[in-house]
C-alpha cells in the first residue's frame, strides 16, 4: 500500500550516532536473535502484518522499532539526547537510549525494559510496543521459532499546513482536523473510513474564503477517486460536496463565471463566493433524463451557462448537454472515426470511458484532446455547438 508522507521518516541508518557509528552494549551482542511478526488492522478492514527481527535479552523480549511503520507510526530520531518520538493519528510515544521509562501518550510509563541500537536498528521492548498500539499480548510460537502480536491498531494519517495552520486527516476514521494558528484542533468533518492515498489541495478565494479539495485513490491499481470539497469561513465548513469516480474520468471544476462549483453526482451546485449562499441547483438525474439514480453519480466535468459537460458512472462517455433542453451529444460519435467508436464502445471495466478531455472554449468551439488506447499518443479536436456560427 502506497502512502504519501512528508514527514521525516525512520531510516535504517537514523541511528547512526554522530562522530561514528552506534556503540553496542556487550549484553545486546550476546542476545538471542528470532524473528517477530506484528498483525494489525483497522475498523475499516484494511489490514496486514509486519515481520522482523527480534532479540531476547535477560528474558525481555525486544523488536526492531521501524516495524511500526506501516501502521502509520512515524519516527523522528533526536541524535542530541537519543531520544526517538513514534507518532501517528492521536498517538504518541518517546523512549530513550539506556532509559527504562518513557512517554506514552502524554505520560511517564515504565517500558519494561531497556532500549538498545544492535546494528543500527533501535529494538525497543515487544511488550511496550503492543500496549502502546493496543495489540494482544506477545506470545511465544516455539514451532515458528517467531514472536507474535496480534491486533495491533492502525494511525496512519495525513497532514499540510496551508497559511499557518495545519490541516489532518486519519487514514483510518477519516476525521479532518484542523490546528489553528493558536495551537488549538477542532473537527471540520468526517470522510470515508479506510482512505489510501490521499492529497490536499487548497485554495483562497477572492473574498476570503478558504476552499480544501482532498482527493483519495483507492482500489488496485488505484481505479477509483473519491473527491471531497469543503469551503472554509473563520476555520467553519459552510458547505461541501462529495463525488465518487473513476480514476480515468476527467477533473471536476472548481469555478464558473465566478461561482463555485460543488456537486455530489446528483446535485450540482453553484455557490456564491464570500456568503457560502447556494445560487442554484441543478437536478442532474432529471436533467440526463434518467428514470435509474441509484448507485449512478454523473461527473460534472465543465459548467458554462448553456451547456454541461457531464460523464456518469454507469456509460463513463463525455456528453454534451443543453442546460436550457435538456439535449445531450455524446462527444465520442462527433470527435472519432468509426473505428476508433469501436474501440470506445469495448468497455474496459478497470480504466472505463472514452478517454477524452475538454482543454478549453472559446465561444461555442470546444477543444478536445483523445489519448488513444493503443498507446500511439493523444490527437487534438474541435467542436462546435450545434446552430453556431
Amino acid at each position: 500500500m502506497k502512502i504519501k508522507r512528508k514527514m521525516l521518516l525512520l531510516p535504517v541508518l537514523a541511528f547512526a550516532l554522530a562522530g561514528g557509528t552506534a556503540v553496542v552494549p556487550a549484553s545486546a551482542k550476546s542476545a538471542s536473535e528470532v524473528q517477530i511478526q506484528l498483525t494489525y488492522g483497522n475498523e475499516s478492514g484494511i489490514s496486514g502484518s509486519s515481520v522482523g527481527k527480534a532479540q531476547i535479552k535477560n528474558g525481555i523480549s525486544y523488536m526492531q522499532a521501524s516495524l511500526v511503520r506501516p501502521m502509520g507510526i512515524e519516527i523522528l530520531w533526536n541524535n542530541t539526547d537519543k531520544t526517538a518520538t513514534f507518532s501517528g493519528w492521536n498517538k504518541s510515544f518517546r523512549v530513550q537510549l539506556g532509559s527504562s521509562t518513557g512517554m506514552l501518550d502524554g505520560k511517564k510509563v515504565s517500558l519494561g525494559g531497556t532500549p538498545y541500537m544492535a546494528d543500527k536498528e533501535l529494538y525497543v521492548p515487544a511488550k511496550f510496543i503492543a500496549a502502546a498500539l493496543e495489540g494482544g499480548t506477545v506470545r511465544w510460537d516455539p514451532a515458528k521459532q517467531t514472536l507474535l502480536v496480534n491486533r495491533l491498531h492502525m494511525y496512519r494519517s495525513y497532514s499540510e499546513a496551508f497559511e499557518g495552520q495545519v490541516y489532518s486527516l486519519s487514514l483510518d476514521s477519516g476525521e479532518l482536523n484542523l490546528t489553528t494558528k493558536q495551537k488549538t484542533t477542532h473537527k471540520l468533518a468526517t470522510l470515508d473510513r479506510g482512505l489510501d492515498v490521499t492529497d490536499f489541495s487548497f485554495e483562497h478565494t477572492p473574498a476570503g474564503l478558504t476552499l480544501l479539495r482532498v482527493s483519495n485513490l483507492y482500489g488496485e491499481p488505484h481505479v477509483f477517486a473519491d473527491y471531497y470539497t469543503y469551503l472554509l469561513k473563520n476555520g467553519s465548513v459552510i458547505r461541501q460536496g462529495h463525488t465518487s469516480t473513476y480514476t480515468s474520468f476527467g477533473p471536476s471544476p472548481v469555478w464558473s463565471d465566478g461561482k463555485l462549483v460543488m456537486n455530489d453526482g446528483q446535485t450540482l451546485r453553484l455557490i456564491e463566493d464570500g456568503t457560502g449562499a447556494v445560487s442554484e441547483r441543478i437536478d442532474l438525474p432529471h436533467l440526463m433524463g434518467a428514470t435509474v439514480t441509484k448507485d449512478v453519480y454523473y461527473n460534472v466535468e465543465a459548467v458554462y451557462k448553456d451547456v454541461l459537460l457531464v460523464r456518469p458512472t454507469d456509460t463513463a462517455l463525455l456528453t454534451l448537454v443543453n442546460r436550457t433542453t435538456g439535449e445531450q451529444t455524446l462527444l465520442y460519435k462527433e470527435l472519432l472515426s468509426p473505428e476508433l467508436q469501436k474501440d470506445v464502445e469495448q468497455i474496459d471495466y478497470m480504466f472505463p470511458g472514452d478517454h477524452i478531455k475538454l482543454t478549453g472554449r472559446k465561444g461555442n468551439v470546444f477543444t478536445f484532446t483523445v489519448n488513444h488506447m493503443d498507446g500511439s499518443g493523444e490527437s487534438v479536436f474541435t467542436y462546435m455547438l450545434p446552430g453556431a456560427e
